[in-house]
């Protein structure tokens, strides 16, 4: 967890809080309240980037977390009865295919033969007494 979720959730844990403890003191008149509630929300605005007021963590964590759709999805392909043609899926199938040669299916290939080497033994050495002078 960030530590500005964190202190979101510090800041609203005291908020509740604070409203809970407010009900049960005796408030003596309206004025200062008023002023109480104002420097309370300009100290919300301020502790929040850019003027923003701060959201609920819960809220937040509930709306970013991941969802099993599995059943949905099941449900719908399920539903869904439309076979193709095979030339046309092999058609998709050859358009979605990178240009990447990775991509590429292999080509089969004939093996070859072993092809015997052009230059004989006798080459071999007449290069290696030319060449080393031995």
């Amino acid at each position: 967890m960030s530590a500005a979720l964190l202190r979101r959730g510090l800041e609203l844990l005291a908020a509740s809080e604070a409203h809970q403890a407010a009900p049960s003191q005796a408030q003596p008149s309206g004025a200062p309240v008023k002023r109480a509630r104002k420097a309370k929300a300009a100290q919300k605005l301020r502790n929040s980037a850019k003027g923003k007021v701060p959201k609920s963590a819960l809220a937040e964590y509930r709306k970013r977390e991941c969802r099993d759709h599995l059943k949905e999805n099941l449900k719908f392909m399920a539903g869904t009865k439309s076979t193709l043609a095979e030339s046309v899926t092999q058609q998709i199938l050859r358009q979605n295919r990178g240009r990447k040669a990775c991509d590429r299916p292999m080509a089969k290939t004939k093996k070859k033969k072993a092809e015997g080497t052009v230059f004989t033994e006798e080459d071999f050495q007449k290069f290696q007494q030319e060449y080393f002078g031995s």
